[in-house]
């Protein structure tokens, strides 16, 4: 086999790779923001005036902390909303702002 064959060769076995390892980092990306929009979607329903939506938002955080693809920083995040979440709400029913909550 030519040297010329070769180069080709070892050419295109690095451009293969390259293009296997972009498309691996595109996808890890794109799935880690679809976990943020879902997040956003969760944490938005945790502060919801209804209760159900409410109970829906925090099952569904706690179902993406257990995600592959949660960081250690994203974890502390939701951690961090949550504490904020259970502050929120005082034992007789009224969050920090004074509206009651248990009508």
């Amino acid at each position: 086999m030519p040297a010329q064959a070769w180069v080709t060769l070892v050419i295109g076995l690095i451009a293969t790779i390259g293009v296997i390892v972009t498309w691996q980092q595109k996808n890890s990306a794109d799935r880690r923001s679809e976990w943020w929009r879902r997040t956003t979607w969760a944490c938005e329903r945790t502060f919801s005036d209804s209760d159900v939506e409410a109970e829906l938002g925090w099952r569904v955080l706690e179902t993406l902390v257990g995600s592959k693809l949660v960081t250690r920083s994203d974890s502390d995040l939701v951690q961090v909303i949550a504490e904020q979440g259970a502050a929120g709400v005082r034992d007789n029913g009224e969050d920090v702002h004074g509206d009651d909550r248990s009508t």
